[in-house]
């Protein structure tokens, strides 16, 4: 059993060795198939982790009537502290509002009216759970529903952009990535398809001898899958020298990029499954 494994292996080398450009235009194009892949991955995982940074700005602003008093908007602000996706609150007086507009404005409120009308409120934090564009609206329907509120704001728009940004992103991934793979699947089958036209002498005599379909499948099939291997690595290799490349540019950026843990083993796994589909693709076409 040990030995026709061995065998087996061997042939898948040997085919290999003898089929070298075929086998290197096929593990390139693997190669090809596997870094836009992880090109897209890496940046997917970046934008969506800077989303997420920047969804930790997301609140919802709460403008209490003008004719409460502090200690009822401190009621109302506390009440709306205990509904749910509210994470936690920061209560605005007058003297805060006053130093918000001037900041914003560069101008004294009571300088231009003579006394400081603005009202109280209330900036509230989302849970991230519940950092979404429609529950977000129905928390901000709840928060108006309140005996004494008199405005909620909470930047819809601009949540709506980041959201349909993300998933136009992720539809145009797999549309470009999916056509890739069948290309690549394409180029490996027709690889493994040109090797066996090349051995059809040593097919056929394999089977005047009683080798079954299976027996002489294999060796190709390692071959495809050696040349998955392969393209996995020379990506590997390229990532890495990316990855030495953005570790020395770190120093010189302000924002911290992820890299994602499942590259290294999803290019490998990829890889292969690739080169074991279009193998498995071009021998079951040729030996029916």
């Amino acid at each position: 059993m040990i030995s026709k494994a061995a065998f087996l292996v061997f042939e898948g080398f040997r085919a290999l060795v003898r089929a070298k450009v075929p086998a290197i235009i096929s593990s390139i194009t693997i190669f090809i198939t596997l870094m836009i892949f992880s090109i897209a991955y890496f940046g997917y995982i970046n934008l969506k982790g800077y989303s997420l940074e920047f969804r930790k700005q997301y609140r919802i602003d709460v403008f209490f009537d003008a004719s409460l008093d502090r200690d009822q908007c401190l009621d109302i602000f506390n009440s709306i502290l205990l509904i749910d996706g509210i994470e936690q609150g920061d209560f605005i007086d007058r003297d805060r509002a006053a130093k918000i507009f001037e900041r914003y404005f560069h101008k004294d409120v009571t300088e231009i009216v003579g006394t400081n009308p603005l009202p109280l409120g209330g900036k509230f934090e989302v849970a991230p759970e519940y950092r979404d564009v429609r529950i977000m609206s129905a928390i901000a329907d709840k928060i108006r529903l309140i005996n004494g509120v008199d405005l909620t704001v909470f930047q819809s728009g601009l949540i709506k952009k980041i959201d349909g940004f993300l998933d136009n992103l992720l539809t145009l991934a797999f549309i470009i990535g999916g056509a890739i793979l069948i290309v690549s699947i394409i180029m490996v089958s027709n690889t493994i398809r040109l090797t066996i036209h090349s051995k059809r002498g040593d097919i056929s005599t394999l089977r005047l001898l009683g080798a079954t379909d299976r027996f002489i499948k294999l060796p190709f099939i390692i071959e495809g899958i050696l040349q998955g291997l392969g393209g996995a690595l020379l990506s590997l290799m390229t990532l890495w020298l990316f990855y030495l490349l953005m570790q020395y540019l770190q120093g010189y950026m302000r924002t911290y990029l992820i890299s994602p843990e499942l590259l290294i083993p999803g290019n490998i796994i990829i890889g292969m499954s690739l080169g074991l589909i279009g193998s498995y693709r071009g021998i079951s076409k040729y030996l029916k």
